[in-house]
């Protein structure tokens, strides 16, 4: 499906405020390599990647995206990008809303998406939807619009009593790693990559999170 970073060669997912590529010519990288501004005495702790957009958990617990963003993938509620001009990074970057009181241990991107690892050991995850890729029994995109985040933004489901040890991400598919150390995937399986044992995608319909999501066999029963 189209997606408008494509028509763009680099859009801002340097995070330098323009859209020049960099490391590309001799005498970009090293000193002549700009930092990314995150904001006022701000570092990160952890950064990951998406196709077009890069996010960076910072050392207070919040997170920042910048980069393409026209599936909502920045987590900011618009469809903007960000990084691209100058003066939108630092803290002109408006720091991702969890919801009330959570903050993010690690974030995981995928192609035109993201899912975050929360505090309270929950997943959320917004951006591109279709495929069921945000796991939220539908293929709509979540994050253009302000009301689609934070406490409006549910986690997922992945079964009674169940919490979540880590999370990650392929290009339209995510994994959760659950306390009792099994894992599950949803998203597109077109080519079995959720592990599962067909070709169907999980996650894009309603009923196919929680106890229903099949777990990965890693070894034999």
């Amino acid at each position: 499906l189209p997606h408008q970073e494509l028509d763009a060669p680099v859009p801002g997912q340097l995070g330098l405020g323009d859209n020049q590529a960099r490391g590309d010519q001799p005498g970009e990288m090293g000193d002549a390599l700009p930092a990314v501004e995150l904001g006022q005495n701000r570092v990160a702790v952890s950064i990951e990647g998406g196709l077009f957009h890069t996010c960076a958990v910072l050392d207070n617990g919040a997170a920042k995206c910048w980069g393409g963003n026209s599936s909502g993938q920045l987590g900011i509620g618009g469809a903007l990008f960000r990084g691209v001009n100058p003066g939108e990074m630092g803290d002109a970057l408006p720091a991702l809303d969890f919801g009330t009181g959570r903050s993010v241990m690690e974030l995981a991107g995928s192609f035109f998406s993201t899912c975050a690892l929360l505090d309270d050991a929950t997943v959320k995850c917004w951006g591109y939807g279709f495929f069921g890729a945000l796991g939220q029994g539908s293929t709509q995109n979540l994050g253009v619009a302000a009301n689609e985040l934070g406490d409006a933004l549910p986690p997922l489901a992945f079964g009674a009593g169940r919490t979540v040890t880590g999370v990650f991400a392929g290009s339209e598919q995510a994994c959760a790693q659950l306390d009792d150390a099994s894992l599950r995937c949803w998203g597109r399986n077109n080519f079995a990559q959720l592990g599962i044992g067909d070709t169907f995608d999980r996650g894009d319909q309603p009923g196919e999170m929680g106890a229903a999501l099949p777990v990965v066999l890693l070894i034999g029963p």
